[in-house]
């Protein structure tokens, strides 16, 4: 027994149930309330003595015919426990989330929480990554058209206009990808499938590895690196014939500190291919680029039967297991 100056365990409890802020009730296996804490008077607007013993769909009849009783009688029938959202009914200007647990013994626990507050940031946090994007995409455009006006003259090829505009396209690319997870990042999957994508994808690509997880920056340079190289194989290589394909992997290996990723382009079927004679800007963003922003050891090799392009990254704040 607890001593004198030790409150007992449902004491305790009850001491807990009434500082929460979440709206909080339990009911027996005959639908009356045993426990109903203040929050709860504060959200329904009534005191708990006034339902206490009472039946639940006495007290809230409104509740019968919906989806809220059926998951009661579930989670009091069979044990089953439901996570809902939902549109307040005593106030329909408020959004809810209902967890219905059922509790050892038999009954039922309700926990209410309201989530306006937090619905209507997530939808303003949509909106503004919504309007971000549509920004940097206007940027992108006006940067297209000033280029385009700019590497007009006879001194600039075709090649080097057409490139250029490539890695703008890439850039848009990519940042489709950050938007779509909110800025967060990004998986290295879903950009190696978005700057495959223009060079027939599936049909072209072999794609595959675990779930790897790129910091934003980290992203952006991976989608260039990768756009330069299939840029390279439509033009010289793998890419540039029908029977071509490419395959690009990634597996992690290591434990610990020593965890890393290990990344390998691979290009087959394509016409013989040589080194060039001097490094474009293509190669040494290739090179450069992901090297310093992973942190990575990487190699570019023109093998004659196709290129083959290796990265060994460790994992840590840029590159991640998802």
């Amino acid at each position: 027994m607890p001593s004198p100056s030790q409150p007992s365990y449902e004491a305790r409890l009850e001491a807990v149930l009434e500082s929460v802020s979440d709206a909080f009730y339990a009911l027996d296996t005959d639908w009356r309330f045993v426990v109903f804490n203040r929050a709860a008077e504060v959200y329904f607007g009534v005191d708990r003595q006034a339902v206490l013993g009472r039946d639940l769909w006495e007290v809230f009849p409104q509740g019968l015919g919906t989806p809220f009783e059926g998951y009661c009688r579930a989670a009091m029938k069979d044990g089953v426990p439901a996570s809902i959202e939902t549109t307040s009914r005593l106030r329909p200007d408020r959004v809810v989330e209902l967890r219905i647990v059922p509790m050892r013994g038999g009954g039922v626990a309700l926990t209410l929480t309201d989530i306006t507050e937090r619905k209507s940031a997530d939808a303003r946090q949509r909106l503004l990554s919504n309007e971000l994007n549509h920004r940097v995409k206007n940027s992108l455009a006006t940067v297209q058209a000033i280029a385009a006006q700019s590497l007009r003259g006879p001194d600039v090829s075709t090649e080097a206009r057409e490139r250029f505009m490539a890695r703008l396209v890439a850039l848009a690319r990519a940042n489709d990808v950050l938007v779509a997870e909110t800025w967060s990042g990004a998986s290295l999957a879903s950009v190696a499938e978005q700057m495959a994508h223009p060079h027939g994808n599936g049909e072209r690509f072999t794609i595959g590895g675990p779930e790897v997880h790129l910091a934003p920056q980290t992203a952006t340079a991976m989608a260039l690196g990768l756009h330069e190289l299939a840029t390279n194989a439509a033009k010289y290589g793998a890419l540039s014939t029908a029977e071509g394909r490419v395959s690009l992997t990634w597996v992690l290996e290591g434990e610990g500190d020593a965890r890393r990723l290990k990344l390998t382009w691979r290009e087959t079927g394509g016409p013989p291919v040589g080194a060039p004679g001097m490094p474009g800007f293509g190669s040494r963003l290739i090179e450069r680029g992901l090297a310093s922003e992973l942190k990575a050891n990487v190699r570019l090799l023109y093998a004659p039967s196709g290129v083959v392009f290796s990265l060994t990254a460790p994992l840590g704040e840029n590159v991640s297991e998802a």
